[in-house]
């Protein structure tokens, strides 16, 4: 009856002693950096900058033409040549461009940053594959990304930018 009872404690600091046996690693690198080496970045940031300065020409040319609006509004309201309705009716014009122009703004932004995941997410999923990779190849208890600013304090760690690079195929 007592060996039922203590077999569990010898069982736990046997099992106990193992885990302290073994190195503990932890390793660090930063993942911003690591990904400025990755030529799929560049070629991915090249893409989007296509692409944003094509939705930005669109709006551009709305700007253009409501800017002619208003120098026409302008010139014919000085020159007396409209009524009261008809100006009411160039403000409301007006005001309606410019209105649609701010909301293409705010869809640039959303299309820009859905393009942006969109594109950079594959890339993401490889890395986090590299370093998980690295992580169980190397023996390491933890893997600490500097770029993000989480870590506050740290015993000295290896850092495992060259093992990540590696298994990328960067030089």
């Amino acid at each position: 009856m007592k060996l039922r009872k203590i077999l569990p404690v010898i069982i736990g600091l046997f099992l106990t002693s193992l885990l302290l046996a073994q190195p503990t690693k932890y390793g660090h690198l930063n993942s911003g950096n690591l990904l400025t080496m990755l030529p799929e970045v560049k070629i991915a940031d090249a893409q989007l900058d296509a692409y944003q300065k094509s939705l930005v020409a669109k709006g551009d040319s709305m700007v253009a033409i409501f800017r002619a609006g208003y120098e026409n509004y302008q010139k014919e309201s000085a020159g007396g040549n409209l009524n009261k309705i008809q100006v009411q009716e160039r403000e409301g014009t007006l005001q309606k461009m410019q209105s649609d122009i701010q909301a293409y703004d705010q869809q640039i932004k959303d299309l820009v940053l859905k393009k942006r995941q969109e594109i950079l997410n594959p890339i993401l999923k490889k890395v986090d594959e590299a370093v998980h990779a690295v992580g169980k190849e190397e023996g390491y208890i933890m893997i600490f990304d500097e770029s993000t600013g989480a870590m506050m304090y740290s015993l000295p760690t290896m850092d495992v930018m060259p093992s990540v690079k590696k298994k990328l195929g960067i030089n």
